[in-house]
């Protein structure tokens, strides 16, 4: 599945189970990236690219590290998940990640977060 097949996928898992806490969304058209914005402020980005690289990370604030990131795009943290890893709010630091960059798993698992916040 190509990186635009797998925006696609996230976006219809996201709406489906958020259509009414989200505002509004944009796929942007430059890059392989899709921006949702919900009612209580929170924003998600979910990006791929078709080098089997993905980023969902849900931002809480602009603040520096005030975010939780799942993505597998730097591989410097000695984890037995390596390259996939978490990056908890208010941390810079990485730890081990259940997600692996596919929509139809990962999905499931980031909905489960979504809701603590959405609730």
């Amino acid at each position: 599945m190509d990186a635009d097949a797998k925006l696609n996928s996230a976006l219809r898992f996201i709406q489906s189970s958020f259509m009414i806490n989200i505002t509004s969304y944009k796929k942007d058209e430059d890059r392989p990236v899709i921006s949702i914005n919900f009612d209580n402020g929170i924003n998600l980005y979910i990006r791929y690219n078709d080098y089997e690289e993905y980023s969902y990370q849900i931002m809480f604030s602009q603040d520096k590290y005030y975010r939780i990131r799942y993505d597998n795009y730097d591989d410097c943290w000695s984890l037995s998940t390596k390259p996939h890893h978490i990056h908890e709010r208010g941390k810079k630091e990485a730890v081990e990640s259940e997600m692996t960059g596919k929509p139809e798993s990962d999905m499931p698992l980031l909905i489960e977060v979504l809701k603590i916040f959405l609730v």
